[in-house]
């Protein structure tokens, strides 16, 4: 008797522990916020250390915060913190995470970021089917980005049919939004005539818009047009002043082109120096030929115009 009591004592006891395993597990969000008490006030905190690009007090605060299954916002915030490495190291492991639980609460910025993961492989293999269905579920929240992103995928063909046309139109949408890389996409589209009728006019209107609002494709594009005179009069000093501004916006090509027209003095005076210069900022961000470049500038070779590369091939995102 004794015996059959023990087992029947253990046997609720079970069940009173799964109970509250269970019951703990449906209201966690209420225990976790009881346990870190006025989580409107961290949120706020958070936010404003964010702000003041106090990053790792920042993550300290979103981490708590993140624990909250439907702390959506906070969920994507911390995973762009690992995603751009604000805290000093990049930790694409985690931002996935992150983005994942925050994108299954529809967050559609989360979604946009997974999308793009996907897409080039960033810190996970590539995965097209992966990449379509995260931006096809942000774009139809209206995220310009991730139609720009979708678009992308059907004008290569990645995981989808290829389609300029459907490409053309998603960059319409998002250019609607005022996103800059769209209006970039759709010059480039215009030019080429990809899923709609080549007119340099149009590119033009749309690769100039982009570049008033400094977006670093236009910009290098618009200057391929003045040097190749490409539905203007051909303007090697234009198209140098259009690299100037993308190359100290951080762009490797700019960098690399611009540096080759000091150094043969097209467009601007010759002046090694910047040339050197601007190969070096190039070079440290893998650009190869102006690592090589660079090279033979340093070891004093001599180099003709025909040895080198201008890289003029327009940029689409």
């Amino acid at each position: 008797m004794k015996g059959k009591i023990k087992h029947i004592t253990i046997a609720l006891g079970i069940c009173l522990l799964l109970a509250m395993i269970v019951l703990g597990l449906k209201n966690r969000n209420t225990i976790y916020t009881w346990f870190w008490g006025d989580v409107q006030t961290l949120y706020m905190q958070a936010d404003s250390l964010y702000r003041q690009k106090r990053y790792e007090d920042a993550e300290t605060l979103y981490s708590k915060l993140a624990k909250i299954d439907t702390a959506k916002r906070c969920q994507f915030i911390l995973g762009d913190i690992y995603y751009q490495g604000k805290t000093g190291v990049r930790n694409y492991k985690k931002a996935m995470k992150l983005f994942l639980e925050s994108a299954d609460n529809g967050n559609a910025d989360s979604q946009n970021n997974l999308g793009y993961m996907y897409a080039y492989g960033i810190g996970t293999d590539i995965d097209y089917s992966k990449a379509r269905k995260y931006l096809s579920l942000a774009a139809l929240q209206g995220h310009s980005q991730a139609q720009v992103g979708l678009g992308s995928l059907y004008r290569h063909g990645w995981g989808v049919t290829k389609s300029y046309s459907e490409a053309f139109k998603l960059y319409k949408k998002a250019a609607a939004h005022d996103n800059t890389d769209a209006m970039n996409n759709l010059g480039y589209m215009y030019t080429f005539g990809y899923g709609t009728s080549t007119s340099a006019g149009d590119a033009i209107y749309w690769l100039e818009k982009s570049a008033s609002r400094d977006n670093v494709s236009a910009l290098f594009n618009l200057a391929v047009f003045h040097i190749e005179g490409h539905g203007y009069p051909k303007d090697l000093s234009k198209g140098a002043e259009l690299l100037s501004r993308a190359a100290e916006l951080n762009s490797p090509a700019a960098q690399f082109n611009l540096g080759l027209m000091y150094y043969f003095g097209k467009g601007v005076e010759k002046d090694y120096a910047k040339a050197k210069h601007l190969f070096q900022q190039a070079s440290a961000q893998g650009h190869n030929h102006a690592l090589e470049f660079l090279m033979k500038v340093e070891n004093k070779e001599k180099v003709s115009e025909t040895d080198s590369i201008f890289d003029w091939k327009l940029k689409a995102i």
